[in-house]
């Protein structure tokens, strides 16, 4: 089973296709770290992903940096989160979001997770997508437990997404 997966990402659409395929193996309870640089992606394949699960063109899916978690309605609920602004481990239980995660009735989409990772649960997957050109991208999938070597190996299985 692959601990960690690296692919290219040529564009956008590349990007949505990755959602995607990781849409079609999360499940209620699977906890995704999204990190990277300002502007490298993180939100762009939250809304990939939460679209391939069922959110509705008619439903924003934007960076929650400001309301700081978003829940969203899908096949399969979805909470998307933005540690951006938070400093200290107790901000987390003002937001409720160790329940949130705890509940196990979503898939939950953490941006900026590596400011305060050692304070969260352990997820499934890290993903770290970072710029590799002008549209390209590179994303490094790594497994942190059982649940994401699953994932990575269906997915490995399944390529080339592009």
């Amino acid at each position: 089973m692959p601990e960690v997966l690296e692919l290219a990402i040529p564009d956008e659409e590349g990007t949505r296709r990755l959602g995607g395929a990781l849409a079609e193996r999360l499940e209620p309870g699977d906890l995704l770290f999204l990190e990277g640089p300002l502007g490298a992606g993180k939100t762009f394949l939250a809304r990939a992903i939460a679209r391939a699960l069922g959110v509705p063109e008619s439903v924003p899916v934007a960076s929650p940096t400001f309301t700081l978690v978003n829940e969203l309605p899908g096949r399969v609920p979805i909470v998307h989160a933005d540690l951006y602004r938070l400093d200290a481990p107790g901000d987390l239980a003002e937001l409720g979001l160790d329940e949130l995660i705890g509940d196990g009735d979503a898939v939950v989409l953490v941006e900026w997770a590596e400011k305060l990772a050692t304070a969260l649960a352990a997820p499934a997957l890290s993903i770290s997508l970072d710029f590799a050109g002008d549209t390209a991208r590179k994303a490094v999938l790594r497994a942190r437990a059982e649940r994401g070597r699953v994932i990575l190996t269906s997915l490995a299985g399944a390529m080339p997404l592009w």
